[in-house]
């Protein structure tokens, strides 16, 4: 949802657009692929049996998921043209380069917001699935590969990013963490009460 808003809205503000074809297939393969794959190994919940079930034919995506999707979305679509919009009047390729890593850097936190629907990823359980710290190093090797190898640099359309670009670029995706963290805490706060 969240590249395709971004799609959207820079078509309708009359904006280049902030992503590429072949970029969109490497946040997806890559950054979804590998850092979806060991959300399959987290840990059940210890009071998982204990919660109280609402009813048992509760959709797939119901009115809370919808919700924390729209978002989620919303939140990759703001930071991702934020970025862009910096740049791209003076310097498109550098405009893309932080639009494409922003946009991967919101799937690897958000990997992290998904290990739990409730509880704080900085509870007691944050170093209990070890596979999704490797897996978040892995691609964040990776996408180095993709911003500074030449080959890398030549299909993906990337240039060299600077320790500042990559702050702008971990600040922003981290709104997502944070956005995420308070829901899960009104949501948590709702139940207490």
């Amino acid at each position: 949802l969240g590249t395709l808003l971004t799609i959207v809205v820079s078509l309708i503000a009359g904006w280049p657009l902030p992503l590429l074809p072949i970029q969109i297939l490497w946040v997806n393969l890559v950054g979804d692929g590998i850092m979806g794959t060991p959300l399959a190994l987290e840990q059940k919940e210890k009071d998982l049996l204990e919660q109280k079930w609402q009813r048992s034919d509760r959709k797939l995506i119901d009115l809370p998921a919808v919700r924390r999707l729209t978002l989620m979305g919303l939140i990759m679509t703001i930071g991702t043209l934020f970025v862009f919009g910096l740049y791209f009047n003076d310097d498109m390729a550098k405009a893309l380069t932080l639009s494409f890593t922003t946009m991967a850097v919101f799937q690897w936190f958000n990997a992290w917001n998904c290990r739990s629907e409730t509880k704080s990823i900085f509870s007691s359980h944050l170093w209990s699935n070890k596979t999704i710290i490797f897996a978040t190093l892995f691609v964040f090797c990776l996408q180095l590969l993709a911003v500074y190898t030449p080959i890398m640099q030549s299909i993906l359309h990337t240039v060299p990013l600077s320790v500042a670009d990559w702050v702008l670029v971990f600040a922003t995706g981290s709104s997502i963490l944070i956005a995420e963290e308070i829901r899960k805490f009104i949501s948590r706060r709702r139940k207490s009460s």
